[in-house]
């Protein structure tokens, strides 16, 4: 993580440089260097990127491996369900509806 602030810092600051030297003086980076700045960015934040999405997933698999969990789930899908019944729709409605609608989850559009 460390690694990552030191590239995104040293980034700002050459950005910020660059912008200063452009109303100071002519010295600026070429669109080219600003290019190679940012690329090597990124180059230092994917594997950050990559572990930190392994940690995730990691945690949301132990997560769903506990008994108490699927007990929750159950809860919210019958809570749904009965909700749905209750509003008007029919029984096949309702579960239709139940069977697309997706957990909540920290990540978008998982199912």
């Amino acid at each position: 993580m460390s690694s990552i602030r030191a590239t995104v810092g040293a980034t700002l600051l050459a950005l910020a440089s660059a912008a200063g030297a452009q109303q100071q003086g002519p010295k600026q980076p070429s669109p080219e260097e600003l290019k190679q700045i940012m690329e090597a960015s990124m180059g230092a934040m994917v594997p950050m990127m990559g572990r930190m999405t392994e940690a995730m997933i990691d945690a949301q698999l132990r997560t769903a491996e506990k008994p108490e969990t699927a007990a929750r789930i159950a809860s919210f899908k019958k809570n749904l369900y009965d909700a749905l019944v209750k509003q008007g729709f029919s029984q096949d409605q309702a579960f239709q509806i139940v069977l697309n609608t997706s957990l909540p989850s920290a990540t978008p559009s998982s199912k």
